[in-house]
């Protein structure tokens, strides 16, 4: 496993933070994402990339290598409890990474479930939670 910390362009105080780290295993083409990324977008679980540019330990640009099924949707709860959710669509397959204090969540969407297993169990806490897609891959 290796740990690759990517600069994020923060803008207006989002996101956050000015790094997010992200686990990563060899690929075959490239290092192969192993966990959903909170804050960089097109990102997704078996995803494999190649790191083009890095500077003190921050990748400031990469590429894909080889894109996978995976989908990555964000979850901002709005200070609503969403846990019940969470562990539902783990039991589904779904992988989930959570930004400390519960701001944000990202799912994993593998491509073997339907995108309606996630909007179905937060559809009704709408608009209380908002959804994003980052890398969306099933259609």
């Amino acid at each position: 496993m290796k740990h690759l910390s990517f600069r994020l362009e923060v803008e207006d105080g989002w996101p956050p933070v000015a790094a997010e780290g992200i686990s990563c295993a060899e690929g075959l083409t490239g290092l192969r994402i192993t966990v959903p990324p909170l804050f960089i977008k097109g990102l997704a679980v078996e995803d494999e990339i190649e790191v083009i540019d890095e500077s003190d330990g921050l990748v400031l640009f990469w590429k894909t290598t080889k894109m996978s099924g995976h989908s990555t949707i964000w979850v901002m709860p709005n200070k609503r409890q969403i846990q019940d959710e969470l562990e539902e669509l783990r039991t589904l397959g779904c992988n989930t990474s959570v930004f400390p204090g519960g701001v944000l969540y990202a799912i994993d969407l593998p491509p073997h479930l339907a995108p309606s297993e996630v909007d179905s169990r937060f559809e009704p806490l709408r608009p209380q939670v908002a959804l994003a897609y980052p890398a969306w891959r099933h259609d």
